[in-house]
């Protein structure tokens, strides 16, 4: 058995006992295939949910690049379309096309994008629902907090 299908058998065992969580199983498989490693890219972690996602694109121009996002997927595609006669010795820098897939917390949207110098930035906001935000109902901090409104 191969590390794919160990990857499906082990959830197969939790499916029978989760009802509704079959897109959550599926994204968590897509994951688990998405071992490719280019182009290049960082992540990083910004104040207040912010997310940058850097990608390394060398060679490449605006007009060959793709952004979307569907279903909670980001997905960058790049089609390089200028023909390249040049005889190399040796070609280090590669432009050939790709399809690269992020999977997207369902709280999390795309802000900004942009593509300046080879670098594709896209830059990702955290949406927290108002349920889910902090708040202080009790304690010292909350008396403080009346005390000075006052």
């Amino acid at each position: 058995m191969g590390n794919k299908d160990l990857d499906h058998f082990v959830w197969q065992h939790f499916t029978p006992f989760s009802i509704g969580f079959d897109e959550t199983f599926q994204r968590l498989e897509a994951i688990a295939g998405a071992g490719t490693s280019y182009p290049p890219y960082n992540v990083i972690n910004g104040p207040d949910g912010r997310t940058s996602l850097e990608i390394a694109l060398a060679g490449f121009s605006g007009d060959d690049i793709e952004v979307t996002t569907e279903r909670n997927v980001l997905t960058v595609r790049a089609y390089p379309v200028k023909e390249d006669n040049n005889d190399y010795k040796h070609k280090g820098i590669a432009s050939r096309s790709f399809t690269r897939s992020w999977q997207l917390g369902a709280d999390v949207e795309v802000d900004n994008v942009t593509f300046e110098n080879g670098l594709l930035t896209v830059d990702l906001q955290k949406h927290i629902p108002e349920a889910q935000k902090h708040k202080l109902w009790f304690g010292k901090e909350l008396n403080k907090l009346d005390a000075s409104a006052s």
